[in-house]
């Protein structure tokens, strides 16, 4: 009971102080169940609408403070409340009804009871902080005495009370999935303690920077970045910190343009224009009327100097190295037009969680969702010839603009490091979940700026939004043609599946011109012998009879050379299709010239994912991203429900055009059962093609049933010797701060990236060395 009082009064507070400037209504659950209809009708004041229903109050809930103990033989025991907490209580009371807005509501301090309290509580997480930390420190020290057995088995035991997680690659499916790099606030904590970084940037009740880090250079060596803030209505310290976000820059060469939407308030307009008088890089104007965001940032734009511009929202902070590292890449690299970060979000109190560690540049995912977000920084001249920001697609005016800036990119460049702090306050996109959607409108905006950049291209597609997930987007392409589509089926025996095999695909594809080619590898059973007959005297189907040792990449090039279809796709016998229109999903992209091979979500038969996507370097060599996520679960950063770029499809269900595979001389033969996809998809990214992977097909892969699964040592060693250099590299599609050995997409830990520096130098450098000897 006092930890949960000295939480209420520290919320309480941060609330009132995040609150003011906007509408608010204070009420008493009592009065609610007391008088609905008079609640209801302040309601209805407040949103400015007419009287709703009164509300069902629910059980009853003495929500009243008293002071007073219990009643004699009561079981509940209150303890008694401190002067603050009731210095606070009698404010609420004194202050109840509609607020239009929000003034200061002189509350008094914090008790230095409750602070202590909670100080104490983050206090004791960082010590168990620094616990973790010193355990996985010491255990490979402890591990290196032989003669300390029960010290190696106290450091096992701890480590894995710690996290168990690290021990293994793959979710075990006995419990709950785990947590992503987005989820896990804890290990989020642990990562940035271990990198030296701070867990809290600074909230409502502290002290923002009022004075620049640096003064303005004399002469200028670096790129002048234009940091541009649209503002409107800000609490005024959520707006101090913003800016103090950029004073504390350690970089000069910046300067900051601010444009009031016409907020009408005094205060925020007296504090603008002493920001003028603070640095000489601070800008700022007033819009006469209020005209949206984007008019806003656009009146920022015309401020501005520099060769590129920033973009800040008004409540967001910069990481404290944000300019100087955006400003080494854009010295690095003087072609680059749109640059992007990883960011963050904090909470009122500053504190950081729900990282999002971006791929680099992705096309289709684009498409998909604003994965660019926060920090991007665009060459001002494109910015400019592109008519800035659009007024219709406030609410996506930065996913609109990213969609424009990005066709017209010679160069995009990604820095995987978080530069952005995202801040969560009651009704913006930030706070934004599942089922909790602050601004509908917006994501309407989005859907409309999709439609238009498609529009724009020429590219017929069907634009929906995903309804589970705010935010998010499906793009069903439309093929722009209507080309023969040869299915093929390597199989032996296993008649049953088969069948399901042949039919299912056949039962609604979406798309009606299909052939099967079914390549018999030697199978005996008499029953199989009977489907076949039954098979072959089908219309569009083909058997074809190569005995012999199983080499799937022989069986499908040998299967190709007698298809007739302009587009091959090859599929395992051990799959089922249950979704419709799945053919039609990916033939839709595998039309697109620009695109090599496409692959389709596949689950196992409970719904779980078996393959979303193939990442070089997960788990070694390659390995199947999200393999075990409950279906109806997105992932990290969605990438199971939404379409995106991939290094590498599995060919359990890849489709490609013929003249593609033509050109790499189709799967390499040496790489009889394991690794030919991902050959294949690796020779496409060389040539420059895209590999796509699209959630609207779904099919079952009923994995390891017909034939179980290996990794050969000398394909191992194949694939090391041709795509170690790719390994080495790293996925574009994962971001490097992600694990390399665990599935799920968690944080990589400091133990993991030792042990993938050890692999690169062992497995994949010897390797690589020897090849090229």
């Amino acid at each position: 009971m006092p930890h949960g009082l000295a939480l209420y009064e520290h919320y309480l507070h941060s609330a009132l102080r995040a609150l003011e400037g906007s509408r608010v209504l204070l009420a008493r659950h009592a009065d609610l169940r007391a008088d609905p209809a008079g609640f209801a009708a302040s309601v209805a004041l407040l949103v400015g609408t007419g009287s709703p229903e009164p509300p069902d109050t629910g059980p009853a809930l003495d929500a009243s403070w008293s002071a007073a103990p219990p009643a004699p033989g009561s079981s509940l025991v209150c303890p008694p409340l401190l002067d603050e907490q009731r210095a606070l209580a009698a404010t609420l009371r004194a202050n109840l009804g509609v607020h239009d807005p929000l003034g200061h509501l002189d509350c008094g301090p914090q008790s230095p009871w409750s602070a202590a309290l909670l100080d104490a509580e983050r206090d004791l997480d960082h010590v168990a902080a620094g616990l973790d930390w010193a355990v996985r420190q010491l255990e490979p020290l402890v591990r290196a005495i032989p003669q300390s057995r029960l010290l190696v088995k106290l450091a096992e035991r701890t480590s894995n009370d710690v996290d168990d997680s690290t021990s293994r690659n793959e979710p075990d499916g006995k419990g709950p999935y785990p947590l992503n790099a987005s989820e896990d606030r804890r290990a989020y904590h642990r990562w940035l303690t271990a990198k030296r970084l701070p867990l809290l940037v600074g909230g409502a009740g502290d002290t923002p920077v009022r004075r620049a880090r640096t003064r303005p250079p004399a002469r200028r060596r670096e790129p002048l970045i234009s940091l541009l803030v649209p503002v409107w209505r800000t609490p005024l310290w959520v707006l101090e910190r913003s800016v103090g976000s950029v004073l504390a820059q350690g970089f000069a060469d910046w300067e900051l343009c601010l444009c009031d939407d016409a907020s009408g308030d005094a205060e925020l307009t007296a504090y603008l224009r002493s920001l003028q008088r603070v640095d000489r890089r601070i800008h700022t104007t007033a819009l006469a009327e209020n005209g949206g965001i984007s008019a806003a940032t656009n009146g920022a734009l015309a401020l501005a100097r520099g060769r590129y511009v920033a973009f800040l929202d008004h409540d967001d902070e910069l990481a404290l190295d944000a300019l100087e590292e955006v400003a080494e890449v854009l010295t690095a690299q003087q072609d680059v037009d749109v640059a992007y970060s990883d960011e963050d979000k904090i909470d009122a109190s500053g504190e950081r969680f729900d990282p999002l560690f971006k791929p680099d540049w992705s096309p289709d995912l684009l498409l998909s969702f604003q994965y660019i977000g926060h920090l991007t920084v665009v060459r001002r001249q494109l910015v400019v010839e592109l008519g800035g920001l659009r007024s219709d697609y406030d609410g996506s005016q930065d996913y609109d603009l990213a969609l424009r800036a990005t066709e017209r990119a010679g160069k995009i460049v990604h820095i995987p490091k978080v530069l952005y702090h995202w801040r969560t306050l009651p009704g913006s996109a930030a706070s934004d979940a599942s089922g909790t959607v602050a601004k509908p409108w917006a994501y309407e905006a989005g859907l409309r700026a999709i439609e238009d950049a498609l529009a724009r291209r020429g590219e017929a597609a069907e634009v929906t939004q995903e309804p589970r997930f705010a935010g998010r987007y499906h793009v069903r392409r439309l093929p722009s043609s209507e080309p023969l589509v040869s299915i093929v089926i390597p199989f032996r025996d296993e008649p049953g599946l088969l069948a399901t095999c042949c039919t299912s695909l056949r039962t609604d594809p979406g798309y009606e011109r299909v052939e099967l080619v079914l390549v018999d590898n030697g199978s005996e059973l008499p029953e199989t012998a009977a489907l076949l007959d039954r098979l072959a005297a089908e219309p569009g189907v083909t058997v074809l009879a190569s005995p012999g040792p199983f080499n799937w990449a022989a069986l499908n090039n040998e299967a190709a050379r007698e298809a007739s279809g302009e587009i091959l796709l090859f599929a395992n016998n051990d799959i089922e299709a249950r979704s419709s229109r799945w053919l039609h999903a990916m033939l839709g992209h595998a039309l697109r010239p620009e695109v090599g091979a496409v692959g389709a979500r596949l689950t196992y038969a409970d719904g779980a994912i078996q393959h979303a996507g193939v990442v070089v370097g997960l788990g070694g060599i390659a390995g199947h991203v999200l393999r075990g996520l409950p279906g109806d679960h997105p992932g990290y950063n969605s990438m199971a429900i939404q379409t995106r770029n991939c290094s590498v499809v599995t060919g359990a269900c890849m489709m490609t055009r013929r003249d593609v595979f033509d050109s790499v001389g189709g799967f390499d033969e040496d790489l009889p059962v394991a690794f030919n996809d991902v050959d294949y998809c690796l020779a496409l990214r060389e040539k420059g093609y895209l590999v796509v992977y699209t959630p609207l097909a779904e099919l079952v892969h009923h994995e390891s049933r017909s034939r179980g699964h290996t990794d050969d040592l000398a394909e191992s060693r194949r694939i090391l010797e041709r795509w170690g250099h790719v390994i080495v590299a790293g996925d574009p599609y994962l971001n490097t701060n992600l694990s390399h050995w665990r599935y799920w997409c968690p944080l990589s830990t400091a133990q993991e990236d030792d042990r993938w520096k050890t692999y690169l130098e062992t497995a994949v450098s010897t390797r690589a060395r020897s090849s090229s000897t």
